[in-house]
């Protein structure tokens, strides 16, 4: 197999995330309020960690696509996936939309009940463009593999990354901004 010639996947460095410490001491009530938004990644992190482990089985020859594509139905997702065109398109557009309702919606509401937040709400959102720059090569990844199975690794590989990236993103916006959200009452 020749080395992908794609440019490296695109990331971030946590260490230049911009923090509050403003709602440290909000109490267990508002902070329960803002848990909704811990649910919901939660959601998320369980439908990849399925997905990780059927691209991974394909990976090591332990499943062939075919299998995997069962497998990924067999999660209540065949419906969803016909219509976006391949699972990998229906999870960026899920991802997406989940993104966009809270560029749209969550963060300004936060801006508006706190404007402290600015620097921590523009960081999510630059992270939501590396997020999408993901799903967008991780799709194109997927329908190169049904050409050249041989870059099943190369999918597996981004998999890996795309779980790396949202558990690092959801840890980070859980942490800055569900006690903000419980604290000022704003729905998710």
């Amino acid at each position: 197999m020749s080395p992908d010639p794609r440019p490296p996947l695109p990331g971030w460095d946590e260490d230049a995330r911009p923090r509050t410490t403003a709602y440290d001491e909000v109490d267990a009530a508002a902070r329960a309020r803002g848990d909704h938004l811990r649910a919901i990644h939660d959601m998320y992190r369980d439908g990849l960690a399925q997905v990780a482990d059927v691209v991974d089985a394909v990976a090591v020859g332990a499943q062939d696509l075919g299998a995997a594509r069962e497998a990924v139905q067999r999660l209540g997702l065949r419906a969803a996936a016909e219509q976006a065109g391949s699972f990998c398109g229906q999870l960026c557009r899920a991802v997406d939309a989940h993104h966009r309702i809270e560029d749209a919606v969550l963060y300004p509401a936060l801006r508006g009940a706190d404007p402290g937040l600015g620097p921590v709400l523009d960081r999510l959102d630059e992270e939501h463009v590396v997020v999408h720059a993901v799903l967008v090569r991780l799709d194109e990844t997927l329908v190169e593999v049904a050409r050249r199975p041989e870059l099943v690794t190369v999918l597996a590989e981004e998999v890996a990354h795309l779980r790396r990236l949202l558990e690092s993103h959801f840890r980070y916006e859980e942490e800055q901004i569900c006690a903000p959200l419980g604290a000022h009452g704003i729905a998710v």
